[in-house]
């Protein structure tokens, strides 16, 4: 009886300790490498190759870091849906790097999506941290998605030339009081800047006679890849928008070597892009002329003027309170 109790007790030891490395296999394997550059404010997600090294950039995110940011290689600790930070504010899908640093939204005054700190959302891109590295909500809750704990993050500091170019982060307009506390990328159902939907919008370039098709949604203007390319060959920017059919809100596209990822729409079988991400590629200005309503792009020493057709008004029906909260969002 003795001997059967024992063989017993000594098959679940086998059993879990098979069970414990098993599930360690399982935690070692890990599909994304980070790595922060604190002096661009960049962060960069890393796949595998055929061979197994992390050498496949397949992500760039613009953030924002701090002086005190520590430089080095570590693996992530722990994750949270909100964390309580430093200085009594809030931030949304935090995960530990290491210490008291972590990746995390921009934070919030209370631990509530609508007390976003706005005015600290537009400094993404410089370093404004407390040492944290600040993303959006939706860059912040990709890495928490996606990176498992135990991810391999490398911050660094120094003229490096990062393989992607993130997408730039739009501005919030910091009198629009009905939207200026939600990130605009948060998902959450009840964020006031995804009550809107994609609507035509004509446009009047300067150097043309007939109108361009553009579409509006939530502030920001998409053209497609043939009059983007058009209209950016006035300010000499040679662009090859790719014309495929895409799945994603989110694609890559090469330009003079360096490859920069631009937010897209899908309208009628065409592809549309987004029009101060193309501006951005193309190292162009892009400016609201609130006076005049009309989208100034410039580059070098040209520039084109876009200006909105009013004609199909009841077709667009753009509201006049929409129109008005335009300003640095295209």
């Amino acid at each position: 009886m003795k001997k059967r109790i024992i063989r017993v007790l000594l098959f679940c030891l086998l059993l879990c300790c098979c069970s414990a490395t098993a599930f360690a296999g399982e935690k070692e394997t890990y599909p994304y490498y980070v790595t922060v550059n604190l002096t661009d404010n960049i962060v960069t997600v890393y796949e595998q190759d055929e061979k197994g090294a992390y050498t496949e950039p397949v992500k760039a995110f613009l953030c924002s870091g701090g002086e005190d940011t520590p430089e080095g290689t570590f693996q992530t600790i722990v994750k949270y849906d909100w964390r309580y930070l430093f200085g009594d504010v809030w931030g949304q899908y935090a995960t530990r790097i290491t210490g008291h640093y972590l990746f995390h939204s921009v934070p919030y005054f209370e631990q509530d999506k609508s007390t976003l700190e706005y005015e600290e959302y537009n400094k993404l891109g410089t370093t404004a941290s407390m040492g944290c590295i600040r993303l959006t909500v939706k860059d912040a809750k990709w890495i928490y998605d996606n990176c498992p704990v135990g991810t391999t993050i490398t911050m660094y500091r120094g003229d490096v030339e990062e393989p992607l170019q993130p997408a730039p982060v739009q501005k919030l307009n910091v009198e629009d009081t009905a939207r200026r506390g939600w990130d605009p990328t948060d998902p959450d159902p009840e964020n006031p800047w995804r009550e809107g939907e994609l609507r035509e919008m004509q446009v009047q370039p300067s150097f043309l006679e007939k109108t361009v098709t553009t579409y509006y949604e939530n502030g920001t203007y998409y053209i497609s890849a043939k009059e983007g390319e058009e209209l950016f060959s006035r300010l000499g920017a040679k662009l090859e928008l790719p014309e495929e059919t895409v799945k994603t809100e989110e694609v890559t596209v090469t330009c003079e070597g360096k490859d920069y990822q631009l937010n897209c729409r899908m309208k009628d079988d065409v592809v549309y892009y987004k029009l101060r991400d193309v501006a951005a590629m193309a190292d162009a200005e892009m400016v609201w002329k609130k006076e005049t309503k009309e989208i100034v792009i410039s580059g070098g020493e040209k520039e084109v003027t876009l200006s909105r057709v009013q004609e199909n008004r009841e077709a667009v029906s753009l509201p006049e309170k929409i129109a008005a909260l335009f300003a640095d969002k295209a």
